[in-house]
């Protein structure tokens, strides 16, 4: 019984992620396991106030994830985005792939 009233307790809910400080390859293993997890959930806020740094491989896993919680009828939102992922992500131009929040 416990299993299954976990598993209800994590469609339910919404998964909050937060970015790292330092959002580029050396953090990306832990983020990509937390991005992982939030699939579990029916939604997931991406938490990027702390963000400073971003990489281009960051970008695309975000990306990435995206699309995959799209695919499985999930909902992304985003919190707190600033200049250093704004700025990542126009260069790459996938603004409409990660539909940050004006």
């Amino acid at each position: 019984m416990a299993g299954k009233s976990t598993k209800a307790a994590r469609e339910t809910t919404d998964q909050k992620v937060q970015l790292p400080e330092d959002c580029r390859m050396a953090a990306l293993p832990a983020l990509r396991d937390e991005l992982m997890a939030a699939l579990e959930h029916p939604s997931c806020t991406l938490d990027a106030s702390a963000t400073t740094r971003v990489d281009t491989a960051a970008v695309q896993l975000l990306a990435a994830f995206r699309r995959a919680a799209y695919a499985s009828g999930r909902q992304v939102n985003w919190q707190g985005v600033g200049e250093p992922l704004r700025d990542a992500v126009a260069l790459l131009g996938l603004e409409q792939t990660l539909e940050l929040p004006a």
